[in-house]
């Protein structure tokens, strides 16, 4: 063989190696994708599944998955739970809690601080491409954006779907000036906006839908495209852009950050003709059927990319159901009440993850939301955090099934530490039901004792039964409680300077 020609093999060898090193290099990083629902029931979707919905994504994810059925949400409402899974802190440190206003409203003056590392920022420091498509509610102002805060883009709703609504020259803006009259205004708007409410109409509420970009200069392109937003196609349009955005990120040879932060099943209640009246649980289902749907078309997309050897996905719920919007509504059962409470209905969301090395199975062991920001950094390769406080990694379950590093969940209400579990135990120092429905606040001494194994319905009290577990539960609480630092609410600040 001529000199000449081995030097030409030689080459293409060489040349073939160096292409496949470049191409393992380019796919190494894995995507990580949030499917993060509203104010959806522990008994909507997965192992214990309403039989009359039908969900057959998310049921695919159970069955090749890992199903979490003791995941907790950080907060029993949107703007708390929300702020907690990117920062990876519980809200009592970073001040988003309110013990007088629970959420962000519409002209909130303040947001998600700055000074806080979101989990996004950390993906996009490591050349990420992150991307947003849903409902934000940590800041409707400019300056709070998801694109000031990590994210590349942004297609969504500032705040929940039921707000920017005006009854009789009173809404959102204007119903808390003066505070003390906010109570009397909103008890004579209320029958209206319930009515509304269970017959919605979408220009009943301007919500607008706003796209952000962040530019190569660091400057931001923010658009309102439409105000009243489009509820009937919300749900799709987020699906869509979701879509688009894999589609990028892959073109592109850059792993991806994906947040889709559906705006339902909060009420009022949309969904596309396509799905309206094809539920047998009516049109609460026809709205979980088609988020099914968008879970159905996230998984077909990211198989028709070839990135299902490497992609992460986890779906889970801001917090528990409302109670009060009856088949508007979902369902916390086995579970004790539901949103804006520290009940396990309140707090504890169905959680289920697949990827890579995920052993199928269904957890019983500890998790909680802001784990979500170790466990992906770790599953990601990356230094561990030590801005995320409240963040155990929980990547050794899900690969290896091994016992959960948390023990614990802490149930705030605002500042307060209503309820605490340790391992299988939950004391309760105060229980109260969700907006003015039984049971009424009571302050319990010493704690009510729950054996959430043997009572997942919260019935009955042990405390005199089991004291000892009380003592040991008061003392970790106790000790919990002196290391937590509490920020002062920025929540009950919002309008002010």
């Amino acid at each position: 063989m001529h000199l000449k020609k081995i030097i030409s093999i030689v080459l293409i060898v060489i040349s073939s190696f160096a292409q496949g090193e470049q191409k393992t290099n380019e796919t190494v990083q894995p995507n990580f994708i949030i499917i993060y629902t509203d104010d959806m029931g522990y008994a909507d979707a997965g192992p214990y599944g309403d039989p009359l919905i039908k969900t057959p994504s998310i049921d695919l994810l159970v069955e090749t998955g890992q199903a979490w059925t003791n995941f907790y949400a950080s907060a029993s409402v949107c703007t708390p739970s929300r702020g907690a899974l990117l920062t990876g802190k519980l809200p009592v440190r970073t001040g988003l809690y309110g013990d007088n206003m629970a959420v962000f409203f519409p002209g909130s003056k303040k947001g998600l601080p700055h000074s806080e590392k979101t989990i996004a920022e950390v993906f996009q420091d490591h050349r990420y491409a992150t991307g947003m498509f849903g409902k934000w509610h940590l800041g409707d102002a400019k300056a709070y954006y998801p694109t000031r805060h990590g994210f590349d883009e942004w297609l969504g709703i500032p705040y929940s779907n039921d707000m920017d609504w005006e009854v009789d020259g009173i809404n959102l803006s204007n119903i808390f000036t003066p505070p003390q009259d906010a109570a009397e205004k909103y008890r004579q708007v209320y029958p209206r906006v319930q009515k509304q409410i269970f017959n919605p109409d979408i220009n009943d509420w301007q919500v607008p839908l706003i796209y952000s970009q962040r530019q190569l200069d660091g400057s931001f392109n923010d658009i309102e495209l439409e105000r009243p937003a489009n509820q009937n196609l919300i749900t799709q349009r987020y699906t869509r852009e979701s879509i688009r955005f894999m589609h990028e990120s892959v073109k592109a040879k850059k792993p991806f950050f994906l947040y889709l932060s559906h705006s339902m099943p909060h009420v009022p209640l949309f969904s596309s003709p396509e799905f309206s009246g094809k539920s047998q649980k009516g049109i609460y289902g026809d709205v979980i059927e088609e988020i099914d749907w968008s879970v159905g078309q996230i998984l077909t997309a990211v198989k028709a990319l070839a990135i299902d050897k490497n992609t992460y996905l986890v779906f889970t719920s801001d917090n528990g159901p409302w109670l009060i919007f009856g088949d508007h509504a979902g369902s916390a059962k086995p579970l004790r009440n539901g949103k804006a409470t520290t009940f396990e209905g309140g707090m504890r969301v169905m959680t289920l993850f697949s990827g890579p090395g995920i052993e199928q199975g269904v957890i019983k062991d500890l998790g909680m939301q802001t784990d979500l920001y170790a466990t992906f950094s770790q599953l990601a390769g990356f230094e561990k955090s030590e801005t995320a406080s409240d963040s155990f990694d929980l990547s050794g379950t899900l690969k290896h099934q091994k016992a959960s590093p948390r023990s614990f969940v802490p149930f705030y209400n605002g500042s307060e530490l209503r309820a605490f579990r340790l391992k299988d135990h939950k004391i309760h120092y105060i229980t109260q039901g969700a907006y003015g429905l039984p049971p009424e606040r009571k302050v319990h001494n010493p704690p009510m004792l729950i054996d959430l194994v043997t009572d997942i319905g919260e019935t009955t009290d042990i405390s005199e039964k089991d004291p000892s577990i009380s003592t040991e539960i008061i003392q970790y609480a106790n000790e919990f409680q002196q290391s937590m630092p509490v920020k002062p609410s920025i929540l009950d600040r919002q309008f002010s300077e």
